[in-house]
């Protein structure tokens, strides 16, 4: 096979298993967090569009992780299901403080309702808990 040659699948492919990330609490390990994003939707053949917004929402889930967490790692969880890209996170949380914004994270839930089919942040107890789910869109 020449280098030049490509493989194109027709469909999406599936997974055995989710993939699991643990992060430091930097925004910069955002990037590590959208990479694994944009390989799950090209194997779900998202289009380029489809994987900007599940990027943008993944990037968005993890800066509402390390703002409402206490400092502690955060964990991320992408699954493939039936051409469905599911991310799932959670962290310790934090105490609120004066710095607290809370037009921040409305904004933030107005991105996630644009770029995610569905979504979800929720505090329980001492967890924040974060979700998306993002199909690919239908031509």
């Amino acid at each position: 096979m020449d280098l030049n040659d490509r493989i194109v699948t027709d469909s999406a492919v599936s997974l055995d298993g989710p993939v699991v990330l643990i992060l430091p609490p930097d925004g910069r390990m955002a990037r590590v967090a959208r990479l694994t994003a944009s390989a799950l939707g090209s194997f779900a053949a998202f289009t380029v569009d489809d994987i900007d917004d599940l990027r943008i929402g993944v990037d968005e889930l993890v800066v509402t992780l390390i703002e409402a967490g206490d400092g502690e790692s955060l964990t991320l969880r992408f699954e493939l299901v039936d051409g469905e890209v599911r991310v799932t996170g959670e962290t310790k949380a934090g105490a609120p403080t004066a710095d607290s914004d809370p037009e921040r994270f409305l904004l933030s839930e107005r991105i996630l309702d644009v770029v995610a089919d569905s979504h979800r942040v929720e505090a329980e107890g001492d967890v924040v808990r974060v979700a998306l789910a993002k199909r690919p869109t239908v031509a």
